[in-house]
């Protein structure tokens, strides 16, 4: 198994640097205190502070974290990115809940891991094209074993759509563990 305390090492101290954000008029701010994921039969968490794959955004900042049982998950997550066509810098405060999918034991890149689809729902934007109440997905990949190669897929509908971003490489952390240990059943 990949070195668990490593991936929630690097997600706690991305979730750090965002701490001292706070919301103020007409500025949207991510929420996120530090702290571990904890609840749930499955936790999950997740950091990059890289560029995602494309062109549309030159740099980001996404964290998030939350639990898992029984089909469905609950948690919060957080992204900032600096359109590449200018523009200000972009926030979203997303609350994840409902019905989600949880996959072990599932190869991608040529890697054995685990995936979690997490249905997301905009609590805050301060981008007028994705207005608060949009829904969407996050689909986080995290690799078993000692290889880190973990993936990230944000996916909205219409309005939000500039924030259908891909993450992958070195910068990025996905954590999804059953009480600090691989998931090796749904």
């Amino acid at each position: 198994m990949r070195g668990v305390a490593f991936a929630l090492a690097g997600v706690l101290s991305l979730s750090l640097a965002a701490s001292g954000a706070t919301a103020s008029s007409g500025h949207v701010a991510c929420p996120l205190k530090p702290g571990a994921p904890s609840g749930g039969d499955v936790q999950w968490a997740f950091s990059d502070s890289g560029r995602p794959a494309g062109k549309a955004v030159t740099s980001s900042y996404v964290h998030g974290r939350g639990s898992w049982s029984t089909g469905r998950a609950i948690g919060t997550a957080c992204t900032t990115d600096s359109p590449a066509q200018g523009g200000a810098v972009r926030d979203l405060v997303l609350t994840v809940g409902g019905r989600s999918k949880l996959t072990p034991h599932v190869r991608q890149g040529g890697l054995p891991g685990v995936r979690i689809v997490l249905g997301v729902k905009v609590r805050a934007s301060d981008d007028p094209a994705c207005p608060q109440g949009t829904l969407g997905t996050i689909t986080l990949f995290a690799s078993y074993y000692s290889v880190h190669r973990d993936t990230m897929q944000f996916h909205f509908g219409s309005g939000c759509i500039g924030h259908n971003l891909n993450y992958s490489g070195p910068s990025l952390h996905v954590y999804i563990a059953r009480h600090g240990a691989q998931v090796n059943t749904a």
